[in-house]
């Protein structure tokens, strides 16, 4: 060509441009976009790359960059759509055709990416290892595991020093059916390192089968040791390619599921700078979401579990409730309770719901004031979890508090039945102390009986079976106990609980006397009772009052004025003192 053709040629483009601005932006536009592409800054390259689409949406150039673009943000279906478009303008580009098929596979429509590459193939001149690579996933994701086996065994014949023969063997011995073959995925992806340590999905392929092996290991010390290599290859990827956002996704997922939250807390949130959301895996809000929770960060937790709500519908009734969990073991019971609540107005039934979740709802509800719908609740709970020990021992002791005995007898009884711990003796003394209320006295000390076979040194439940054997008629057998708690609180080794009891049996023993108007009786336990407790206003009352029914006037005002010592307020002593003229 002269040179005047040249410059004819040069300025008629120029000329076109001039014409047609346009044609320059779109050209700005894409120029961009592949300057962010190089640099593997995909969010800035769908920035530009829609610009361009706008201006010329039939280009193949765009094209074919707008698919990369999206496939990379796992935005498949529009990355489908281009990719569609690209394919039936030309389908007989080897790198176009590979990117629509692996966009075709990735969107779970693998027979059809089968179909492209299989065409592609049979199309071409000679043999491609990279679309015999594509055409192992595509066989692979469409269960069609013989015909990619033979795929990858002939494309390693024709490249053996290809590492792109031997990363499409380590995928599909890391995919194979019925079950893979992760040591052989590692032979082979190994040797695709080996061939070309650069091979990003090399390392790719090797960290995801450590992860494998370690968590199918036995033998702690090899599993730790594998677990140490799969991090190393995504360190590896991440040296390669620190933009690689499936490498930070992979990487936080499993840092989750090995319970490295932290860790998984700083890899996800990485991969959420690079695919932030509307981009990326969906899942990976749920992974980071609940990371947080488990570390009880709730308000993080909120954030990405509602997010990963709003991307997949599914989780939202699981988002819902684990938000509600969150708030509970946080112990903000006020949250919690709405967030049960919120759940079940949605149409949550807590019957589908973990039962632990709606113990959870009850105890919420009972710690935020509204004792009459957490009683509810947890009638639902002893139904669904009876086995909850704890719980169901303080749902019984809630329902005695609230007169409800016959009921907290049942959920006490049902706990008995499903739990045998430590807390049977004092299950059976609260049921006795049900039938007590409720005057059913040969019952009541039948409980208190086995209470004590259980835990013969309880004080406080003899005095429970002593009062109830007074009623019953049985003075001697009610004497004996009391006597018995208040010996032991006498010792000079009796322990502080031990010293309670006995003041306890003798005030007992003093409300029958007074009501007997045995005061000698009165004055005798109640110097007993000073010799444990000097300074119990309670007794020294008794003491007075006891001397002011046996008429001795100047021992009462004298005790009168002892109870004002330790209890200057009481209204009692000062009343008796005026009316004795003291």
């Amino acid at each position: 060509m002269t040179m005047y053709r040249v410059v004819f040629v040069v300025a008629t483009f120029i000329g076109l441009l001039a014409f047609h601005p346009s044609l320059m932006q779109a050209q700005e536009s894409i120029d961009r976009a592949q300057e962010a592409v190089a640099v593997r800054d995909y969010l800035e390259a769908a920035v530009h790359i829609r610009q361009a689409l706008a201006e010329d949406p039939k280009d193949e150039e765009v094209l074919a960059l707008a698919t990369r673009i999206y496939l990379e943000l796992d935005l498949l279906d529009s990355a489908e759509l281009y990719g569609r478009r690209l394919y039936e303008d030309t389908d007989d580009n080897a790198v176009f055709v590979r990117t629509y098929a692996d966009v075709l596979t990735r969107n779970g429509k693998a027979p059809e990416a089968v179909r492209v590459l299989r065409k592609l193939t049979r199309d071409a001149k000679e043999a491609d290892v990279e679309t015999s690579m594509y055409l192992v996933s595509a066989l692979l994701a469409a269960d069609s595991s013989s015909a990619a086996e033979l795929v990858a065994t002939t494309a390693k014949k024709q490249f053996p020093n290809s590492g792109d023969s031997y990363l499409a063997l380590g995928r599909l011995y890391f995919n194979y059916k019925p079950r893979p073959v992760y040591d052989l995925a590692v032979q082979n992806y190994e040797k695709a390192v080996e061939l070309d340590s650069t091979l990003i999905e090399a390392h790719f392929g090797l960290a995801e089968c450590y992860w494998k092996l370690a968590n199918r290991e036995s033998d702690k010390d090899l599993a730790n040791e594998l677990f140490t290599r799969s991090l190393t290859e995504w360190n590896m990827v991440g040296r390669l390619d620190p933009r690689n956002a499936r490498a930070w996704f992979e990487q936080g997922k499993i840092f989750y599921l090995a319970g490295r939250y932290q860790d998984a807390i700083k890899t996800l949130i990485r991969y959420r700078e690079l695919r932030p959301l509307g981009t990326g895996e969906p899942i990976a809000s749920w992974y980071l979401g609940k990371s947080f929770y488990e570390l009880q960060a709730c308000d993080s937790a909120s954030v990405h579990l509602n997010n990963a709500a709003m991307s997949i519908d599914s989780l939202k009734n699981q988002a819902t409730l684990m938000l509600a969990r969150c708030s509970f073991l946080s112990r903000q019971w006020q949250e919690s309770s709405q967030k049960y609540g919120a759940a079940v107005a949605a149409g949550v039934s807590a019957d589908t719901w973990d039962p632990v979740d709606v113990w959870y709802y009850g105890t919420a509800l009972i710690l935020s004031g509204d004792t009459t719908q957490a009683i509810a609740v947890m009638h639902q709970a002893a139904v669904q979890d009876p086995r909850q020990c704890t719980f169901m021992f303080r749902f019984g002791l809630l329902l005695n508090s609230k007169l409800q005995h016959q009921a907290s007898t049942g959920i006490l009884r049902q706990r008995l039945a499903h739990c045998d711990d430590s807390l049977n003796a004092r299950i059976h003394l609260f049921i006795g102390n049900n039938f007590f209320a409720d005057s059913l006295l040969d019952s009541a000390a039948e409980s208190y009986r086995t209470s004590l076979a259980l835990d013969p040194s309880s004080g406080y439940t003899q005095v429970r079976l002593a009062e109830t054997y007074e009623l019953l008629g049985k003075d001697s057998a009610a004497t004996e106990l009391y006597e018995g708690v208040i010996s032991r609180g006498e010792r000079t080794s009796a322990s502080a609980q031990e010293r309670k009891d006995a003041i306890n049996a003798i005030l007992k023993l003093n409300a029958s006397d007074f009501r007997a108007s045995n005061w000698q009786s009165i004055i005798s336990h109640t110097q007993r009772g000073l010799t444990i407790d000097d300074k119990n206003s309670i007794l020294r009352l008794y003491m007075a009052i006891a001397y002011q029914g046996d008429g001795e006037t100047a021992q009462a005002c004298k005790w009168y004025r002892e109870v004002l010592k330790v209890d200057p307020n009481n209204s009692t002593a000062k009343k008796n003192l005026t009316a004795l003229g003291c």
